[in-house]
């Protein structure tokens, strides 16, 4: 199901890459009967729903500039590991729960033996931004917070040019105009959206890009979790 849906979606994979993407799925659904890394259950779902859904923002990527990518809340390795797989390039996987960022560095000790850099990291995305700043080229976040929030997270640890691809859910139209006043404050500048049906089902996305365009007008980044309890819009 998974080839036949990445060809109709132009979506070029090898058969080691295909191989590899099922192992990192099977190892997640294991994992996750003893610590919660998804809400999926069974490898079709798993699929299209991580790998699938992942895989169809490749698009965004194609404008990005060279350099590391970073996935925010990345969970079980999505849509960060994926993505690395299919476009070569390097990622740092991000999740605030350090036994979740364990669970995937284990995989990747255990079964990566590609040479693309991809790492996990156990920590907040505030205490990254003042260890890496402007460090990523572009920064990921699948069905991860506010776009507002996002906004004001991506916006310290991107390089100038660089871009936060956030991939959501149906398009929030007040969430967008929030999220464009962030913007403003910090830097960055709204570049595209994009919506479409997930292939297979019914389940509707929205892809937003924003770029980094200048330094932000206020002192970022601010204390670990203060973007989505004291959002700046």
């Amino acid at each position: 199901m998974l080839d036949t849906a990445l060809q109709e979606q132009n979506i070029q994979l090898s058969l080691e890459d295909l191989a590899l993407l099922g192992q990192h799925l099977d190892y997640v659904l294991e994992i996750n009967k003893s610590l919660r890394l998804t809400a999926i259950e069974d490898k079709e779902s798993g699929e299209r729903l991580h790998i699938l859904d992942s895989l169809l923002v490749i698009p965004e990527l194609q404008d990005a500039p060279e350099g590391p990518m970073l996935d925010i809340g990345t969970g079980g390795g999505y849509p960060g590991f994926p993505l690395a797989i299919a476009t070569k390039k390097s990622v740092d996987l991000l999740d605030s729960v350090q036994k979740k960022a364990k669970a995937v560095d284990n995989f990747l000790t255990r079964y990566y033996t590609g040479s693309l850099s991809i790492q996990t990291l156990g920590v907040r995305a505030e205490e990254l931004a003042t260890e890496r700043p402007g460090h990523y080229a572009v920064v990921l976040a699948r069905a991860v917070s506010s776009l507002p929030a996002l906004v004001e997270l991506a916006s310290p640890l991107l390089m100038t040019g660089g871009q936060l691809i956030a991939h959501k859910g149906p398009h929030d139209e007040d969430e967008l105009q929030r999220a464009l006043t962030v913007a403003d404050m910090t830097g960055m500048v709204f570049k595209s959206k994009r919506e479409y049906i997930l292939p297979g089902g019914d389940e509707h996305r929205s892809v937003y890009v924003f770029n980094k365009s200048r330094e932000s007008d206020i002192n970022l980044p601010r204390r670990p979790g203060r973007a989505q309890r004291k959002p700046l819009a």
